[in-house]
């Protein structure tokens, strides 16, 4: 019996002996003590720029003195020191931009600490406000003394406000429009240009301010104070300065008439003679500096080209005249009634004009229609001449006993300019109220001759085959620029003719006449 006692008592011992080992450990350190772990849904995290914003309330465990905050596979370490009894508020700075997870524990003065709680923030920096954009405003335009601007409603929370920025009155001046707000003003504004920039705050309860990059407005000088300031004989220019703190000068580029090489001029001012000019025209830039960045605005062209009519006092175009002298004049300046075929059938066309088709009288319009009207300086009067056949010799046109024209005969006037005069364009002033152009030269051509006798002159072509601008649009509009109402000026080749003879080439089938109210000819320099 003692043998088993013994036996029993040494494999007791044998098999205790690690276990107590192990217990003995822990017994020698004491229990293991945790503070209080925060609360996941009372931790704000708020991403800003390189630096995340922490914020929890007070804690009801008052033995946390620190929070210990690792990121990175613990690379990242951070501890700060708390009061639990106050609501905990600090940045944890120094970070690059990007996603990043948080493990966050409490630890109390004698090392002991909480389970840690891990939260997910973004961190912002140059790279996201890289793409940020502006909020760019539907229109912009000057509302008495102030800059009215209008845009979209805004759906981007992110963006608080834009911020514009300008120079006046050697002073700078700013204004803030909420993104909220779908108006906005920059009040006394003066100035010709402004700059400005979105703002962003990319998380709610976030105070740091990101930007979208600068973009900038500026307007160019008016035409009218560029043509105000031109001095054509030297090419000088004097433009205006505006009251606007970052316009520097102008630049000037034109290409050459003839070799077709570019050129450009500028100056730190207003005032500038171009060097070497030998242009039409020039494209002006008003330029503009903000801090470092030069801005430059859209150039407009300005015709350098004067055109300058020929005084018109001296013309004359011969009227038609009675078979039975030759000479004696039948419709002048305030025609009589005269519109029996029987009478025009009889008489011989001046060789001056052919195909004239004279007034209706009663009043009418038509009571105008002499030959002078063509440069009698109102755009009301017109002079009516009968169309030739029609396209492929297939319709005949016949006005008041006038026609049918027998096919190649040429349709024409013949002006006398008093004395031989230079010229290189010429402008058409159509006929008004019409709805189409069945009543407009479809083609003309201008001759020259110095005479003497015109009758019996021979022509020199100046230039053939010309489509005026205008011809296939209807003239029924009240503004006398319109395209359909003026050809515009058209380029001829230089001439120097007292007699000009000009052609009617090509017309439509459609009505039986062609009519002019006016024609100009000038002198481009």
């Amino acid at each position: 019996m003692k043998k088993i006692s013994f036996l029993f008592t040494a494999l007791m011992l044998f098999a205790c002996h690690p276990m107590d080992d192990k217990y003995s450990e822990f017994a020698n350190e004491g229990p293991i003590t945790y503070i209080a772990k925060l609360n996941d849904a009372d931790i704000q995290a708020i991403g800003e720029r390189n630096r995340v914003h922490f914020i929890w309330p007070k804690q009801n465990d008052p033995r946390g003195s620190k929070v210990n905050i690792y990121w990175a596979n613990k690379t990242g370490h951070y501890t700060q020191a708390v009061d639990p009894s106050k609501e905990t508020n600090f940045y944890v700075s120094g970070l690059d931009e990007g996603s990043y997870i948080f493990e966050i524990s409490i630890l109390d003065d004698y090392g002991h600490f909480s389970i840690p709680v891990s939260v997910t923030v973004t961190v912002y920096g140059a790279i996201w406000e890289s793409y940020l954009a502006n909020r760019n405003f539907l229109t912009n335009t000057q509302d008495g003394d102030n800059r009215k601007l209008t845009y979209r409603t805004n759906t981007d929370k992110t963006a608080i406000g834009t911020q514009f920025e300008w120079k006046q009155d050697n002073q700078t001046y700013t204004a803030y429009v909420d993104s909220g707000s779908v108006e906005g003003f920059l009040e006394n504004f003066k100035a010709l240009s402004f700059r400005f920039r979105t703002q962003y705050i990319p998380e709610q309860g976030g105070v740091d301010v990101f930007n979208s990059p600068w973009m900038y407005f500026v307007e160019n000088v008016s035409s009218a104070s560029v043509d105000a300031g031109f001095d054509k004989p030297s090419n000088a220019f004097t433009l205006p300065v505006p009251n606007d703190g970052n316009w520097f000068g102008y630049e000037f580029r034109w290409t050459d008439k003839v070799t077709e090489q570019a050129h450009s001029q500028t100056v730190e001012g207003n005032e500038i003679t171009l060097q070497n000019y030998n242009g039409l025209a020039v494209n002006i830039v008003t330029l503009y500096k903000f801090d470092d960045v030069k801005i430059s605005t859209t150039p407009f062209e300005f015709s350098t080209v004067r055109y300058v009519d020929l005084d018109r006092s001296l013309w004359y175009i011969a009227p038609e005249t009675r078979a039975s002298d030759g000479s004696e004049i039948l419709i002048g300046e305030n025609n009589a009634s005269f519109n029996t075929a029987a009478l025009i059938v009889n008489k011989v066309k001046s060789p001056m004009i052919s195909h004239w088709i004279p007034g209706g009288g009663n009043g009418s319009a038509d009571a105008n229609n002499v030959p002078s009207v063509l440069y009698d300086g109102n755009y009301d009067t017109f002079l009516s001449i009968c169309k030739g056949p029609g396209p492929g010799a297939t319709t005949t046109h016949t006005v008041g006993g006038v026609g049918p024209i027998p096919a190649g005969e040429q349709i024409y006037f013949i002006l006398d300019l008093g004395e031989q005069k230079e010229f290189n364009y010429f402008r058409l002033v159509y006929r008004p109220g019409q709805g189409n152009q069945n009543l407009k030269p479809q083609m003309v051509s201008f001759y020259g001759s110095n005479g003497p006798d015109p009758l019996n002159a021979t022509w020199t072509l100046i230039r053939g085959s010309i489509v005026p601008p205008g011809c296939t649009d209807p003239s029924n509009n009240s503004n006398l620029n319109h395209i359909g109402r003026i050809s515009g000026n058209v380029v001829l080749p230089e001439s120097n003719y007292r007699y000009v003879k000009m052609t009617y080439d090509g017309w439509t089938d459609s009505s039986n006449s062609m009519q002019l109210s006016e024609l100009f000819l000038g002198l481009y320099y």
